[in-house]
């Protein structure tokens, strides 16, 4: 088997660039075509040694059905689009805002945020805004409010604890990384 596997790697360097050409003048671009290439050579792998007498015909053969197969796939999955038509008119354009349900709950888990932040001892929300939404490290905050740096860290591991607690009991599940 690795005599196998050694000839057909030895054939992928020596046909190659021979392949992707054949894929490009059935129509792929030259992208599709270098991916396609690959499905190729795995066809050859798969296939029973007995059935590829000639390596060389069996892949061309095998290039010549991936990209009809190709083809068809793409003609399946295209639409026609008007280029000149508005595309305000166009039903099919799918709409950017977001769907009603997932207002509602951003809604919901942003109140349930604002209202746990303002349950929180008031130094402790100062030192999770500063670090959370300023993006002050804590050397910054210590510098800023006058106190240590071990204590910005116990302030800002504190206001997480009773965050989370907070958002737990109101039953949403916001992500506080």
């Amino acid at each position: 088997m690795s005599s196998t596997i050694a000839d057909i790697e030895a054939l992928y360097v020596a046909q190659h660039d021979r392949v992707r050409s054949q894929l490009m003048r059935k129509g792929l671009s030259a992208a599709a075509a270098a991916d396609l290439v690959q499905d190729v050579f795995l066809r050859m792998l798969r296939s029973p040694s007995d059935e590829v007498v000639n390596p060389q015909h069996y892949l061309l053969r095998a290039a010549g059905n991936i990209a009809v197969d190709e083809y068809r796939r793409q003609k399946r999955s295209s639409t026609v689009i008007d280029a000149h038509a508005d595309i305000q008119d166009c039903e099919w354009v799918a709409d950017p805002s977001p769907l009603q349900d997932v207002s509602v709950i951003a809604a919901e888990e942003f109140e349930a945020l604002r209202s746990a932040l303002a349950e929180l001892p008031p130094r402790c929300r100062e030192v999770l805004i500063l670090h959370k939404f300023e993006g002050l490290s804590y050397a910054e905050i210590a510098a800023k409010l006058g106190i240590a740096k071990n204590t910005v860290t116990v302030h800002l591991a504190k206001a997480m604890r009773l965050l989370r607690r907070g958002l737990r009991e109101a039953g949403t599940d916001v992500d506080l990384r």
